[in-house]
Parts: C-alpha cells; sequence; structure tokens
C-alpha cells in the first residue's frame, strides 16, 4: 500500500490530486450530492477547503475555525459527525447555514482526516436532501479516509515543511514568504484565494473602498425615468469586475458581509435622488434574507426596490420571508430573469412586482425570433402577475423599436441613460 500511495502521490500534483479526491468520494457515496477536502492550517487553527466537487464546487478557499466547527468536532471527538439539516442546525453559525442556503446542501457528514495521530483536516460529504446519511453510511467512508490522510501525508519532507510554514515563529516575514511559495507550488488555487481574501477585506475595511453611480429605468414611450438602479463601483486598480467581486465574496464566504457594505454605500448615495424616483438595489437571496439587512431596509424613509438577483437558487421560503419588505411598502423585483435559476415556477411563487428581462435575452431581439417569443412570454406572465416588465440592456434603436413593438412598457441600458454618480447635479 505504501509504495502504492508513494507512486500516486509521484504521478499526479497535489492540487490535482485533492481534485480527484473530492470526485472520487462523491461518486462513491452515491448519496453525496458533492464532496470536499479540507486542510488544518496552523497559523490560526482553521479549516481551509481545498478542493470540492459537485454543489460544492464553488466552495474552494472557504475558510471556518477549527473550534466550534463540525470538522473540529469531528477532529476532537475522533469520530464523523453528522448534520440532518444544515439550514437549521443550531450546532452551526448563521454564516455557514447561509452558505448552506448557497450550496443548496442539507445534509453533512464530516469525517476527520488524520496522520501520525493529529489532525490534518477532513473528508465532507454533502446533499440537498435532508437526512441523507446514515451511520452505516459514514462508516463505508471510514477506510477512504484513512487512504486521503495517507496520501497527504506520504511525501513526509513537504508535510514537514508544510508544518512548519504554517507555524507561527519569529521570522514571519521569511515564514510568509516561503508559505506563499510553497502554496503556489503546491495548491495554485489556494494561493489565489488567498490573495483576493486579503484584497476583499481590505476593500471592506476601507471607507471609500467602494462607491455608487446610478441608472435610470426608463418608460420607454416617453423616454422618462421611472426610477434608479443603484450599482456599486469599485477602485480603479481593483483586481476583479464588479460582478467577479461579489461571485467572489461569495466563494469566500462573505457574501453577505460584501453585499450588505455595497447596500450602504447605495442607499447613502440615493439620498441625492429626489424621493420621486423609487431607488433599485441588488441583493442576493441569502443577503435580502439576512435580518440585519432586512431591518436597514425598513429603516430607509424613501421608496425601495430590492432587486433579487437570481444567480443562486431562490428558497422556497422567499415569497413569504420577504413579506416584511413588503409590509414596508418596498416593491421586490427579479434581476436579469431567464439568465439562471429564476424559472417561469420561481416567478408565480414569488409574484414579484417587477420582473427584468436579462440582457442576453435583449442581445439581437431585433433579429431572433426565439427571444422576442420569450420577451412575449414574459410580458404576458406579467400581465397575469400584475407586474411590470423591464428589458435590460437596451443598447440599439433596433432593440428599442423592438421591446416597443413587443408592447415592453419599460428598459434599462446604455441607449437609455448611462449609470453616472449623479443623475441630479447640484
Amino acid at each position: 500500500m505504501e509504495r502504492v500511495i508513494q507512486a500516486l502521490v509521484g504521478s499526479m500534483e497535489p492540487a490535482s490530486l485533492m481534485s480527484r479526491v473530492a470526485e472520487q468520494a462523491c461518486v462513491f457515496a452515491h448519496k453525496a450530492d458533492g464532496a470536499a477536502v479540507t486542510l488544518l492550517r496552523a497559523t490560526d487553527n482553521a479549516y481551509v477547503t481545498v478542493s470540492a466537487h459537485g454543489v460544492l464546487a464553488t466552495a474552494v478557499g472557504f475558510v471556518v475555525p477549527k473550534r466550534g466547527s463540525l470538522q473540529g468536532r469531528a477532529a476532537r471527538e475522533r469520530r464523523p459527525q453528522l448534520i440532518e439539516d444544515a439550514m437549521v442546525d443550531s450546532r452551526l453559525t448563521a454564516r455557514v447555514r447561509s452558505m448552506n442556503q448557497q450550496w443548496g446542501t442539507r445534509s453533512w457528514a464530516a469525517i476527520p482526516l488524520t496522520y501520525n495521530h493529529h489532525a490534518i483536516g477532513s473528508l465532507l460529504l454533502a446533499a440537498a436532501e435532508p437526512g441523507a446519511f446514515t451511520e452505516a453510511d459514514v462508516d463505508s467512508m471510514l477506510a477512504i479516509s484513512e487512504f486521503v490522510s495517507a496520501l497527504i501525508g506520504a511525501q513526509s519532507q513537504i508535510w514537514t515543511l508544510l508544518t512548519q510554514v504554517m507555524t507561527d515563529s519569529e521570522e514571519r516575514g521569511q515564514r510568509a514568504l516561503t508559505a506563499r511559495f510553497v502554496a503556489s507550488v503546491m495548491l495554485p488555487e489556494a494561493a489565489e484565494v488567498g490573495e483576493l481574501q486579503e484584497e476583499l477585506e481590505a476593500l471592506l475595511a476601507q471607507s471609500d473602498g467602494l462607491s455608487a453611480v446610478f441608472q435610470p429605468m426608463v418608460h420607454l414611450a416617453s423616454g422618462e425615468p421611472i426610477a434608479y438602479e443603484g450599482l456599486t463601483r469599485f477602485p480603479t486598480n481593483a483586481s476583479l469586475t464588479p460582478q467577479k467581486w461579489f461571485i467572489t465574496a461569495r466563494r469566500l464566504g462573505r457574501g453577505v458581509a460584501f453585499e450588505h457594505a455595497a447596500l450602504r454605500e447605495v442607499l447613502t448615495a440615493a439620498e441625492r435622488i429626489p424621493d420621486r424616483y423609487p431607488v433599485a438595489v441588488n441583493l442576493s437571496p441569502s443577503a435580502v434574507l439576512d435580518p440585519s439587512i432586512q431591518e436597514l431596509l425598513v429603516s430607509v424613509d424613501r421608496p425601495l426596490i430590492v432587486e433579487v438577483t437570481e444567480h443562486e437558487p431562490f428558497p422556497e421560503s422567499l415569497g413569504p420571508d420577504l413579506e416584511k419588505l413588503r409590509g414596508a411598502g418596498i416593491a421586490v423585483a427579479v434581476d436579469d430573469a431567464g439568465a439562471g435559476y429564476a424559472s417561469f415556477v420561481q416567478l408565480l411563487r414569488l409574484r414579484p412586482d417587477i420582473i427584468k428581462i436579462d440582457g442576453e435575452l435583449i442581445d439581437g431581439i431585433d433579429e431572433n425570433p426565439v427571444k422576442r417569443a420569450f420577451a412575449t412570454a414574459l410580458k404576458a406572465l406579467g400581465a397575469e402577475l400584475g407586474a411590470k416588465i423591464v428589458a435590460e440592456a437596451v443598447e440599439t434603436p433596433a432593440q428599442l423599436d423592438t421591446l416597443t413593438g413587443l408592447g415592453i412598457e419599460y428598459g434599462q441600458g446604455f441607449l437609455l441613460g448611462r449609470p453616472v454618480a449623479e443623475p441630479f447635479p447640484p
């Protein structure tokens, strides 16, 4: 077995090896919809996800502390731990429960990984259905976890080096440089995630790190604005686009905090817009259900529209859970309809006040009969729901003529008005 392990380790670089482990763990545990491998980092005693597969594919780089975590409990008790419903289990932090909403996971199994009798990480299994795993399911994975532990610890010299560079010492500068180099060689994804994490935290810490601009939603027949959407802008030296920053923040477990910061900036800047124009703010399902964000929204004394972005699944309870906002007079819009999870069934369930057609469906609509048919179907659905239909990314006169010909009343895009910091100069 030792020779087999040595051959496997020698034939694959560690990042690919760990990715393969997560992939095959998901295959062999047939009840699992996703799997991940985490390693214990000595500098802060935290578990870092180094590979993930299935529904957990975006979890690489996610960090949880050893203390109080499912992985830490498995390591401390030296036996697997089961979670039957991660959406409500009080043993999990609110942040972790929020991430489960994003991943769409309910059941978890954490199997400790040990090497030379020391905890080195964990093998995680996740499923979309609650109560998916039993003790018998986990027992069948224990032998696999032993093999994974051996894979991780097989090259003792590298493991010793990793242990050293992940441990605090007086040579902090040199140690940090060595750690970064080893990470870039062994786990390039982790090195990239670490740099993005630092930049993300810096953005959140800077009072002027984020700014806001506003783009009008326009009545197509008259050209008059009916509302303004607040959009977040980043420093010119930021390494990612705004959309990618929000995706990265969700990957790193800071999605709700990042959206909260962006929301505060938009609402502060919106004070310059007359109250006769509602201001639209973009929030993911996870963020819009966060109690602190809901409290902030209902405290604002002006008309608001919450645009629920649909790049993650809509929880079944989203409609009822938005009643607090609707009760405060806040309108609900579905952003980018047709691009991701906002199916017709979900639109019927949520019954939004506004449906915004994704820009990809508007691009070329003047030449594409299928896109025109889709827009017409959304218009009919909007009429049944009593919802306004807003076409996004209107950029050409041909698109505008086609949309008005289809009976779409409202639009947004560069042709109708570009995002600006001061729609109403003082």
